[in-house]
């Protein structure tokens, strides 16, 4: 739970961090457009202003071959006119297109066009007049120069508001190039916070996983030395305790076989109560080292094993018992698992027998087995983690004499019983055993009663 907690924790920091990182660069992207159009407009005023210069510089070197001509009527100096007169409409036509956003400023160059279309038409009425022999004429040339300072008026009249829209436009440039580095600044700020905290956050996880590792080696220790101390038990068990049970049973077959007449009634049944006890004790023996056994580390070696199999030698071993009770077993095909064999076989063992001994009076036990394949989410009380998995689910079905619904835990738990020895034989041990087995095995089991006491369901629960 913490180390989900902690994921969690990572991840919503993670996803708020990269929510404010994509709106920093947004926004600094935003800024960053917003710089270059205001550099774009910064430049198309230059543009303007430079074309502006190309029309005086043009129409003043279109009025200077006039002036020649009409001096010398040399025709050399017609070239640079011509030149002029040339390149003066591709000119105009640039700069329409560069104030095209601006009307007042279109209103000036229509008034420049016609400025120079007169002062042209001028110039080449002098020309003319000129080359046809006739002298100056002073009004024309006035009403040239009348145009001339018309048209110097208008280029300055345009070049002014240019140049205060240049600085206008020079200090949005400005603010706007401070935003982008302003922005571009924070954004590297807060990724190079973010990246600290990212590397805080995994250095701190990555010292509780260290501990959480040295925990889990510590524990893994004692675990071995309790598994070392649980095999000296068995050991003890199967040696010392078993050997002196022995002698007793020995020793009360022997009175019983060679003083059993000299024995009274009370002392025959004292020892036929000590002969019960100790074949009880050796019972009690026997499923203790079972259940130890399956904690045996060592034993724990996974295979395939066929449950078919598994259950055909199961039936095999309670042949006898299944044919006095005239028990009818009912079972699906069954999968095959990665497993331990003797395991499953203690498992089903366990179940059937189980089923049989706790049947009605008078009624042949009926058991049946299916198997399903279930996803991890449809069971209770399960991790995050083994819920995504899949699970083979393997019913026992008996029509016994069930159990009431509030007992389905208490039953699994080592030595607890619901009935007296006298009712049904048994140690308490082997429901214990058979969740410890499916523990063994990354799975479960669990009870289910059925209905008016109409017999019991246990199912097991294997990875597929």
């Amino acid at each position: 739970m913490i180390l989900r907690n902690a994921l969690l924790g990572i991840f919503l920091a993670m996803g708020v961090s990269l929510a404010m990182l994509v709106f920093l660069s947004w926004l600094a992207y935003d800024r960053s457009v917003e710089s270059n159009n205001r550099t774009q407009s910064v430049n198309h005023t230059y543009r303007v202003r430079l074309k502006n210069k190309d029309i005086l510089a043009t129409i003043n070197t279109i009025e200077t071959g006039e002036r020649g001509y009409l001096l010398t009527k040399d025709e050399k100096y017609l070239q640079p006119y011509g030149e002029g007169r040339s390149s003066m409409k591709g000119i105009l036509r640039s700069m329409e297109l560069l104030v095209r956003d601006s009307p007042r400023q279109q209103k000036r160059v229509d008034s420049i066009k016609k400025e120079i279309s007169r002062r042209i038409t001028l110039i080449e009425f002098n020309i003319e007049r000129t080359r046809n022999g006739y002298g100056i004429d002073t009004v024309k040339l006035s009403d040239g120069k009348n145009h001339m300072e018309n048209i110097r008026s208008l280029c300055k009249e345009l070049d002014n508001e240019e140049r205060e829209l240049l600085t206008y436009r020079s200090i949005l440039q400005k603010e706007a190039d401070e935003n982008t580095n302003f922005f571009l600044l924070l954004l590297s700020a807060v990724s190079l916070a973010f990246l600290l905290v990212f590397f805080r956050l995994l250095y701190i996880e990555l010292r509780r996983r260290i501990a959480f590792q040295k925990t889990l080696e510590e524990k893994l220790t004692d675990l071995e030395r309790a598994n070392a101390e649980l095999e000296q038990f068995a050991y003890v068990a199967s040696h010392d305790l078993q050997e002196p049970l022995r002698k007793i049973r020995a020793f009360g077959e022997r009175l019983k076989m060679k003083q059993n007449d000299l024995l009274t009634e009370d002392g025959k049944t004292t020892l036929l109560k000590i002969n019960q006890s100790a074949i009880r004790m050796q019972q009690l023996i026997d499923d203790l080292l079972m259940f130890s056994r399956t904690a045996n580390l060592r034993e724990r070696i996974f295979e395939e094993v066929n449950l078919n199999s598994v259950f055909r030698d199961v039936k095999g071993e309670l042949n006898d018992l299944i044919e006095q009770k005239k028990v009818t077993i009912i079972s699906e095909v069954l999968p095959t698992v990665q497993g331990i064999e003797f395991q499953l076989f203690q498992l089903f063992n366990n179940l059937i027998s189980n089923a049989i001994k706790y049947s009605k009076a008078n009624t042949p036990p009926i058991i049946e087995i299916d198997c399903q394949k279930v996803n991890g989410s449809e069971l209770p009380n399960l991790g995050d983690i083994q819920k995504d998995n899949i699970y083979h689910r393997i019913s026992f079905m008996d029509n016994g004499i069930g159990f009431d619904p509030i007992y389905s835990e208490k039953i699994f738990i080592i030595f607890q019983r619901l009935h007296n020895r006298s009712e049904y034989e048994g140690t308490g041990i082997g429901l214990a055993l058979c969740r410890r087995i499916a523990t063994n095995h990354n799975g479960f089991i669990v009870a289910e009663a059925k209905p008016n006491q109409e017999g019991s369901i246990f199912h097991v629960y294997l990875p597929t």
